[in-house]
């Protein structure tokens, strides 16, 4: 094992448990930040959603910025030449619906999911089971599908 991985696993297992560790005691979750805006007017739980856009727009600027090749061979990259602008933004929009009305039913969001999970819940367990699951499914099988589908 060499060093870098090494830092790379000490780093990511910090990185995850100052996550967790914030998840678990903010009570957050994208679900109930939006529902809360819409139907409450309360602002607090979606200046989250709003934290984690630009946390991940600054992260990823971040890293194409340092190394423009670091997200070459990320999985979500690598079929975009079959990829029109209009299939991306249904395939966007199938699988949001799909996971916000699975999520809504559950009364809960994934990443809510995975900090109950981690508490012991095991209704969250089995609904990420369901979530990978799904996930597996849809790169196996749906995936070509889809695409040749809404290659316009």
């Amino acid at each position: 094992m060499s060093y870098s991985l090494t830092y790379f696993m000490i780093a990511s297992f910090t990185i995850g448990a100052i996550i967790g560790f914030i998840g678990y005691s903010s009570r957050f979750c994208t679900m109930a930040g939006i529902r809360n805006l819409i139907l409450l007017r309360h602002k607090e739980m979606f200046t989250g959603i709003i934290g984690i856009l630009v946390g991940g727009l600054i992260g990823f600027s971040t890293l194409s910025f340092i190394n423009p090749t670091v997200f070459q061979n990320f999985p979500i990259f690598l079929k975009t030449k079959l990829f029109t602008k209009i299939s991306k933004i249904l395939l966007i929009f199938i699988g949001s619906l799909g996971l916000g009305i699975i999520s809504t039913y559950v009364d809960g969001c994934p990443f809510r999911m995975h900090v109950k999970a981690g508490s012991g819940n095991l209704d969250s367990v089995i609904y990420l089971i369901g979530f990978y699951i799904g996930i597996i499914y849809f790169i196996l099988f749906l995936e070509e599908i889809v695409i040749s589908i809404f290659s316009f």
